[in-house]
């Protein structure tokens, strides 16, 4: 247990006797985190003088402060590090006193620490020292232990290349720029190993310098007291000065001050419709739309909403956004695989979205998922044109969810488009089979059932009457621009049409700090030369995981909020037929 100083006298008697026992201490902060010739002195009792920087004894906080050796009094050993935690509750010292501090060297989980801590006394006050400059960009790992539990100042704005823990453990991690899936911009090799292991070593957390969870307020939320500007992925955080830390498997920067954040990634409107565009076709990963029994009951469901109440919020919010991005033909994925009733979640959906809208039944066999894919249209705009075909069979027949086509037509009889919802099967490694493991080439598991599937997509097209090779296929691929799959597209004659019009670095979908587009709008030869336009809405991937539906967002949140309604972007595409 924590042993610790009596409380604080004010009086300038007790102060001055406190003063008289600095001076004397033959024990340095390097000494004690003393790397290669130098021995730890874990375990021992020690004491040491320095400059308290960063306090974080107030309550939820790291139980301590950090403590760095006066610039007079440091080593001319570079592998040494002159700071040090001092974990007590002791109360005496603030940012630029100098203390004096007796207890006992440890090591946890990788961070040099003083414990069991007999005393504190302030010394003098000769302010804050200087901060050492902090350059990810080019820093190896080595670079950081020499520098850990020392004040450092970043020395170029970094990019906010995650949010996901920001709301659940106050942390933010930076870059110096936004970090791209390797195979987003890359081909699957060892190029993408080398990519991933140099963006880890870029990578810095930003820390409220709290150890509880759920810290509220959100810290970093304000764009500097500007209301209206929520802080997004992309943005960025001014140079600023903190404490190297090292806690939970990562180096963080503890601020001194709060930091200047600037709104540099802001929201935008989906885009306008092309003047020249007769057609808006739009897809959207819904993030699993489960509406238990259709009844406002059945619920918590097997995935997706945990209540009915959750549920609308999700269908409301969901549909916003969609009616927002003005779609004539709407491609889904994670809809619930209910059939096609009238308490279907896919019913609900299209009654969410308007009077004028309808959906495509495909057939009863939809697959075994627990999800599916679906095409909804409206009805004053389009119709459809013969029977659905749904692509259940060789590589569909696993894995994936098996592909919906359905030709349209406008409403006043001009040429068709065959429209083709795709929802391949994911990354995650979870009980995949040998042939179906990750590869170690940056395309995680079930690549090969992927290349299965979209080879499938091709032969079919390719044996698709000729009136009907106008198509697009849209969809989530679950794979990144320069996978395998992807290339497998493009050899069967399909236009990435994101990409054709702004080039890779997009994204739709953020993992792990990481983005890239997993959802794609696939134009065959014969229909890229119709189309007008086509576009990604950041409405989604680039917000804080906390402001979903299901997350308890902050008080700010609108409850029929359109951001963040799902966690990928909806690909929009404008064609003239």
């Amino acid at each position: 247990m924590l042993r610790t100083v009596a409380a604080l006298a004010l009086s300038a008697t007790t102060t001055l006797s406190w003063a008289s026992v600095c001076g004397d201490a033959h024990t340095s902060v390097a000494d004690i985190q003393g790397r290669g010739t130098k021995s730890p002195m874990v375990g021992e009792q020690v004491t040491v003088e320095g400059i308290l920087t960063v306090d974080v004894r107030q309550p939820g906080g790291f139980h301590g402060f950090y403590l760095q050796q006066a610039l007079t009094e440091q080593d001319t050993d570079p592998t040494t590090s002159e700071g040090l935690f001092v974990h007590t509750n002791a109360r005496p010292g603030s940012p630029g006193d100098r203390v004096r501090v007796t207890g006992e060297v440890a090591e946890y989980y990788g961070l040099t620490s003083l414990s069991q801590v007999d005393r504190v006394d302030i010394c003098t006050s000769p302010g804050l020292p200087t901060p050492a400059a902090l350059v990810l960009a080019s820093q190896q790992a080595i670079d950081r232990e020499t520098m850990e539990g020392m004040l450092v100042r970043t020395t170029t704005p970094l990019t906010v290349t995650d949010t996901w823990n920001l709301a659940r453990y106050g942390e933010l991690v930076l870059a110096p720029t936004l970090q791209r899936m390797p195979t987003q911009v890359l081909e699957p090799g060892l190029e993408t190993q080398a990519l991933a292991a140099q963006q880890e070593q870029q990578r810095l957390l930003l820390d409220d310098g709290q150890r509880r969870k759920h810290p509220r307020p959100i810290p970093y939320l304000s764009h500097n007291g500007t209301p209206g500007h929520p802080l997004r992925v992309g943005d960025q955080v001014a140079p600023v000065t903190g404490v190297l830390d090292y806690r939970f498997g990562s180096w963080r920067l503890q601020p001194l001050t709060q930091p200047e954040v600037h709104h540099a990634n802001p929201r935008q409107m989906p885009p306008e419709r092309h003047r020249d565009a007769n057609l808006r076709v739009v897809s959207l990963n819904l993030g699993n739309l489960f509406n238990g029994n259709g009844q406002g009951n059945g619920f918590p469901t097997e995935r997706g909403a945990r209540s009915h109440q959750a549920y609308q919020q999700q269908l409301g919010r969901l549909a916003g956004q969609i009616r927002a991005t003005d779609p004539d033909i709407l491609a889904v994925a994670e809809l619930e695989n209910d059939g096609y009733g009238q308490r279907s979640a896919l019913a609900d959906l299209a009654t969410a979205l308007g009077d004028q809208w309808r959906y495509v039944e495909g057939g009863t066999n939809s697959g075994d998922d627990a999800i599916r894919n679906a095409l909804l249209y409206r009805a004053d705009v389009v119709r459809p044109a013969g029977a659905a075909t749904l692509i259940d069979n060789g590589a569909f027949r696993r894995w994936h969810r098996p592909a919906l086509a359905q030709a349209f037509r406008l409403a006043n009889g001009e040429s068709a488009i065959t429209v083709v919802a795709v929802h391949l099967k994911s990354k995650s490694c979870r009980n995949a089979p040998p042939a179906q493991q990750n590869r170690g080439d940056g395309q995680a598991c079930y690549t090969a059932a992927r290349e299965a599937a979209t080879r499938a997509l091709g032969d079919w097209s390719s044996a698709t009457p000729g009136d009907g090779r106008a198509i697009l296929l849209v969809g989530d691929f679950n794979a990144y621009a320069r996978e395998t799959p992807m290339t497998l597209m493009r050899d069967a004659g399909y236009t990435d049409l994101v990409a054709q019009f702004h080039g890779l670095d997009q994204q739709t979908f953020r993992f792990h700090g990481r983005v890239g587009t997993l959802d794609y709008h696939l134009a065959s030869s014969a229909l890229a030369g119709r189309v007008m336009a086509s576009y990604i809405w950041s409405v989604n991937a680039e917000e804080p995981r906390f402001r979903a539906y299901d997350a308890n967002p902050p008080a700010d949140t609108p409850p029929d909020s359109l951001w963040r309604a799902s966690d990928h972007n909806p690909v929009i595409s404008d064609i003239q037929l």
